[in-house]
């Protein structure tokens, strides 16, 4: 018991702390790191201090609830609530009340210079905290939040852009090209060529007695400079000396340095001058192509196989067992050891560059967020326990505390997320220290050392492998590369080609169809526009009256034909692609609510209630699923509750559904349902 209370009393003094001093120090609840904030350098700090006080104890309170990002945007957003607070002269915890949030609202709507729903983000990232701060002992009890303050904000959100068919096709070209190219960098075994062997000195000038290098040392050298300088004749010493270079091939003879008219004639005879002699460097360049051995890249890598144990290093490292081997990397590889162990197919150093095509792959085969496939570990790969061979990606979305997994697979394809994924351990294993767990790092960095990469080197990485690759958009311009383009880009595909929402909603992963429905709203492409939403040429008849026999009368030459849950203008000609002139149209529900032949009456309206009414029913006494009730009712639901009913009186839409209830449609009559059950 004293332990449990010393506990509380300790957490009492860290909030008064913290409290005082505006700043404190948060572990992050997604990655574990230690982060620090403070206030103290805020503007709004000397005017509403003890607010401000209180607003960093209440997200101190809140700090097992936040990662650090969600904590940085929360103190950017918080800046708005403390402009508001001067502009109304608010600067005691004592006047906090319903009606400054009231007023805080409505002054994001129209004085912030925000965005509809940007001020609507801002104040619903703010009231959990607002919610805390009216638990301090300062703050009144009507420090309540005001609810649906920005109604219908969503649904303002300006359409995100996707990529078409040819700009996903040109990314994912580059991508498969880019893996190719990291594989041969970083995902093949060296093979040693010269380990145990002779140095490659054959084209190389001999060392002198002084320790120096000359060609002149070398007898080839000499013979090449006799061929083409002497026309392949025995010249005398004098005449030779006369020649450019002439008094260096005669002291090159002599170990000393100093030739001699008898070592000359030696020379002659050794290589058979005079007549029948046959050039063998005439019009040739040297034999001997390196003034030393340190100019040779054969040479090098010799060198590095035999005496630097074959194993890529830094330049630290080298320049303390050979400055001469440095300084030859230098000269060679414009100083960049990077770039010579990249032309052997090493890689010790490996960038966000480098893993970025490994990434994007990930993007389009999983279709899970980026923040997701960021955030893989190196044991997310599940063995499935029923096939061996098969494997699943165990993820985590941080922002929304979810776990899933995707469906399992094989190794398969190279280019398949299973296999991608174990590439990259594959390729991070050399540079991965003890008990690093992230997928994603790298250590081509300022620090040189093997780090996790961020948000902001992906976004980097990205930007640098669409100028690579010169991609360009619809337009000509070069393409701007986003990753939280991918998965819209694929759910707009996906929709386009199947036009099913419930298949939509299980390939994204979304617990509830309207999520999916919105998410696919948020895109803007026209075709998509059409199919999900309903018609602006479409017809709503009994907006005015409301009678329900008297429209049926009136319409009937308008109406051609009655459907499931709606009417249509034509079924023989419907604009729907695949459906053929003169042949009833075949689409279901859905796609009726996005053609411009549909026809909505009060009529159907009752029949909406009554299949509705129905199917509660059936899943209440247990007749069918949860996910058989999803499947016939989400989808349709979202569609009428949305954009149908809206458009009716709610006195009107009140009526029929009572009238539904009441005497039902005969198709979907519980009552007679029920019978008819008794009777099976």
């Amino acid at each position: 018991m004293a332990t449990k209370y010393k506990t509380l009393g300790f957490i009492k003094c860290a909030e008064a702390v913290v409290e005082k001093e505006l700043k404190f120090s948060a572990v992050c609840k997604n990655t574990g790191r230690l982060h620090s904030y403070d206030f103290n350098s805020k503007t709004y700090t000397g005017e509403c201090r003890r607010i401000c006080a209180i607003f960093v104890w209440a997200m101190y309170r809140r700090r097992d609830a936040l990662g650090h990002s969600s904590r940085v945007a929360l103190i950017d957003k918080a800046s708005c609530f403390f402009k508001y607070l001067a502009a109304t002269n608010v600067t005691l915890p004592e006047e906090l009340s319903h009606a400054t949030l009231v007023g805080f609202s409505d002054w994001l709507k129209s004085e912030s210079g925000l965005s509809y729903p940007t001020a609507a983000n801002t104040y619903r990232s703010l009231t959990t905290t607002f919610q805390e701060m009216s638990r301090h002992p300062e703050v009144s009890s009507e420090f309540e939040i005001q609810r649906n303050s920005f109604p219908k904000s969503s649904s303002q959100i300006t359409p995100s852009p996707v990529y078409d068919e040819d700009e996903l096709k040109s990314i994912l070209k580059a991508a498969v090209f880019g893996v190719r190219e990291s594989a041969a960098k970083l995902e093949r075994a060296y093979q040693p060529k010269w380990i145990g062997c002779p140095p490659p000195l054959d084209d190389v000038a001999p060392q002198t007695a002084r320790g120096g290098y000359s060609r002149w040392e070398s007898k080839e050298h000499r013979i090449w400079w006799w061929e083409n300088n002497c026309g392949c004749e025995r010249l005398r010493a004098k005449y030779l000396t006369k020649k450019p270079q002439g008094q260096s091939f005669l002291t090159g003879m002599s170990p000393s340095g100093h030739g001699s008219v008898a070592l000359l004639e030696e020379f002659y005879d050794e290589i058979g001058a005079g007549e029948g002699y046959q050039p063998r460097y005439l019009g040739m360049p040297s034999p001997i192509k390196y003034r030393s051995p340190w100019a040779k890249k054969e040479y090098l890598v010799w060198y590095w196989e035999n005496h630097l144990d074959c194993t890529p290093l830094a330049g630290r490292e080298v320049n303390e067992k050979n400055s001469k081997f440095l300084q030859a990397i230098s000269d060679n590889f414009k100083g960049r050891i990077k770039q010579f162990f990249g032309a052997l197919g090493l890689g010790r150093w490996i960038g966000a560059s480098d893993l970025i095509p490994y990434y994007l792959m990930l993007l389009v085969r999983t279709g899970l967020n980026p923040t997701t496939i960021q955030r893989l570990t190196i044991d997310c790969l599940i063995q499935d326990p029923t096939d061996p061979e098969k494997f699943s990606i165990n993820w985590e979305k941080f922002r929304s505390s979810k776990r899933g997994a995707t469906i399992p697979s094989s190794l398969g394809n190279d280019k398949w997320p299973i296999s991608l994924i174990k590439r990259v351990i594959q390729i991070t294993a050399s540079i991965r220290e003890p008990g690093q767990m992230e997928l994603w790092i790298a250590n081509a960095n300022k620090h040189k050392k093997s780090l996790p990469l961020g948000n902001s080197a992906f976004k980097r990485g990205l930007q640098q492998f669409s100028r690579k690759n010169k991609l360009r958009d619809r337009d000509g311009q070069p393409l701007d590369i986003q990753a939280r383009l991918f998965r819209p880009t694929l759910a707009w595909h996906e929709y386009v080609r199947t036009e099913d929402l419930n298949y939509l909603n299980q390939l994204l992963g979304h617990t509830k169809l309207s999520t999916t429905a919105e998410y696919i709203r948020r895109v803007d492409d026209p075709v998509l526009r059409i199919r999900r939403g309903v018609h602006q040429d479409a017809m709503f008849l009994g907006l005015l009256n409301g009678d329900l026999n008297e429209l049926d009368k009136a319409s009937d030459s308008i109406i051609a034909s009655d459907c499931v849950l709606n009417h249509c203008r034509d079924q023989l000609n419907s604009p729907q692609p695949g459906q053929k002139p003169g042949v009833i149209c075949s689409k279901g529900h859905e796609i009726c609510l996005g053609c411009q032949n549909l026809i909505i009456t009060l009529e159907d309206i009752k029949k909406y209630k009554c299949f509705v009414a129905f199917h509660d029913h059936l899943l209440h006494v247990g007749d069918i699923s949860e996910m058989e009730f999803s499947q016939a009712v989400s989808e349709k639901k979202y569609f009428w509750e949305t954009y149908i009913l809206t458009k009716y009186p709610q006195d009107v839409v009140q009526r029929i559904a009572t009238d539904a209830l009441r005497s039902p449609i005969e198709a979907w009559d519980i009552a007679k349902y029920e019978q008819d059950k008794q009777i099976a």
